[in-house]
């Protein structure tokens, strides 16, 4: 438990030298990476991995991940060596930027089997993406009359089905943002959903940044031809 608290408190302070304030993604309900131009907002990635790393990642592993990507949220090498360095592995020996994230501890009888799922894919590998993971996060309420849910099981409106083995684990302030956004449980959920898609697709940034580059050039060789066109048949009339 004080590693876990040390560790959320070097990120804290990794996360306070590289923040940036974001827009308001809650009303309504948007993300900046959507759309076919659109890009991670890093400030929301960084709060993101930190509830990530403060609330989800003691039952749920992110292995396809390394230290080093943290980078990619916007953070420098320094701040990311120091989120490595803080984190204990199983033979005791701190990570390093070339480890993978340390995977979930998870007691064998824990949520009556249950296996909680790597959450390296899951907004690729969910219909929905992001949104389904906000609406699951958000989705818990008490159970309607005449629902009987499963022993150790909660009502959640957005997972197949209603009932999860996961309980509620989002509240107001459950982290501290280091940009002073209110860590409200919506803001929360709509944070982290961001930092898994972009788990997910971390590329997402390059690929579109590619994909416009290539369009508007393709628009200035088709300008040209046309142009070009134009001119050999003034010249043939």
């Amino acid at each position: 438990m004080m590693r876990r608290i040390l560790g959320a408190a070097v990120l804290a302070a990794a996360l306070l030298g590289g923040a940036a304030r974001a827009d308001d993604t809650l009303s309504p309900l948007h993300f900046q990476f959507q759309g076919v131009l659109g890009s991670y907002d890093k400030a929301a990635l960084q709060r993101g991995f930190l509830v990530y790393e403060t609330v989800c990642a003691s039952c749920h592993s992110a292995s396809a991940l390394h230290y080093r990507d943290l980078e990619g949220l916007g953070l420098g090498p320094d701040q990311v060596a120091g989120i490595a360095s803080s984190v204990k592995l199983a033979d005791g020996t701190a990570a390093t930027l070339d480890d993978t994230f340390k995977p979930a501890a998870m007691p064998a009888g824990a949520f009556g089997g249950a296996l909680p799922p790597d959450l390296s894919n899951i907004v690729a590998q969910r219909p929905g993406g992001a949104r389904y993971v906000d609406h699951l996060l958000t989705g818990y309420a008490p159970t309607p009359d005449g629902v009987t849910l499963l022993p150790g099981h909660y009502y959640n409106a957005a997972y197949p089905g209603n009932q999860i083995a996961m309980p509620p684990v989002l509240h107001d302030n459950a982290v501290t943002y280091a940009d002073g956004t209110k860590a409200t449980a919506a803001q929360e959920a709509a944070d982290v959903a961001a930092f898994l898609a972009w788990a997910s697709d971390p590329n997402l940034n390059e690929r579109h940044e590619i994909g416009l580059r290539a369009v508007l050039f393709l628009v200035f060789l088709t300008v040209i031809a046309i142009a070009t066109k134009r001119k050999i048949w003034r010249e043939t009339v």
